[in-house]
């Protein structure tokens, strides 16, 4: 991406990495369906299991290049897991609808599918990966002002959800991403908009961490990691495109990587704490015990 050379080496290792942590949690609701269907049911940990199929899609971006007959069989079960969770979690969300349920991890399910079209277009559907992203960045602009007027005037969030708000800068950047990567010739009106939006979520976000980071740490605080990475992701998207077709735009190249060291940092971060949330004893401090005289 901004560091190819370095990018190019650990992708590999990190698409492994990502591959043996998600394993586990696809175990576990494959083994306990009652479970699955339990979490799915919850506004919010229903909401945020949208990322487990996402994964599943953005790994088949990578193995498209690799070993495209396994990602195209992965992409179709990937994509038939994402839109079958997304129906299973509105249904169950409108069966009993309220409006303070509304967090903006929600926007997970009809926004994230666009995570499809970055192997789909590799794979060959083409056609499909254009719809899909039209059809995604329309669903944003439509459930944008709910979500905001929600946040606005229905209270606070829960202090479980409140690091999801970090994902209002996700569906954006991934929409803009995904936008440049399928379509060739971008429209510069729907590619400036998107970009703006895009560039003040990812401010907001960071004024919001200053608040999220001093909370102690839960499950929950990995929300902050995805929509800092999709951020340098689009980000280096957009300023590839600008260097073809707006040179005196370039420089946004600079708050790229401004945006890709506040990921890697996040991820780093987060890694540590679910290392010392999960093996506690390694970091509680050993006490000698004093044999008596």
């Amino acid at each position: 991406m901004y560091i190819p050379d370095v990018g190019n080496v650990i992708r590999p290792y990190l698409a492994l990495i990502g591959t043996l942590i998600l394993i586990p949690v696809l175990l576990k609701y494959t083994l306990n369906p009652r479970l699955f269907i339990a979490d799915i049911k919850h506004p919010l940990s229903g909401s945020l299991m949208a990322p487990m199929s996402m994964a599943l899609l953005v790994l088949c971006d990578y193995l498209a290049t690799e070993i495209p007959d396994i990602a195209s069989v992965l992409w179709f079960a990937s994509l038939g897991l994402h839109i079958t969770m997304m129906v299973l979690f509105f249904g169950f969300q409108f069966a009993n609808f309220k409006m303070v349920n509304i967090v903006p991890s929600w926007f997970l399910y009809p926004v994230g599918v666009i995570s499809s079209t970055l192997a789909g277009s590799e794979l060959g559907h083409t056609v499909f990966s254009q719809n899909m992203a039209m059809l995604c960045i329309g669903i944003y602009f439509l459930m944008l002002p709910l979500v905001l007027y929600r946040l606005v005037f229905f209270g606070k969030l829960p202090r479980r959800a409140r690091p999801t708000l970090a994902i209002m800068a996700a569906p954006i950047n991934l929409t803009l991403a995904a936008y440049l990567v399928n379509f060739p010739e971008p429209d510069a009106i729907l590619t400036g908009a998107l970009a703006g939006i895009a560039i003040t979520m990812t401010l907001l976000i960071y004024l919001c961490y200053i608040n999220l980071l001093r909370l102690k740490f839960q499950p929950s605080i990995a929300a902050v990691t995805f929509p800092s990475v999709i951020s340098a992701i689009a980000m280096s998207r957009l300023t590839t495109w600008f260097e073809l077709a707006h040179e005196d735009w370039y420089w946004l190249h600079k708050f790229g990587m401004f945006e890709l060291t506040i990921a890697t940092l996040l991820v780093l971060w987060v890694s540590a704490g679910y290392v010392a949330m999960y093996w506690p004893e390694r970091f509680k401090p050993q006490h000698k015990k004093i044999k008596p005289q």
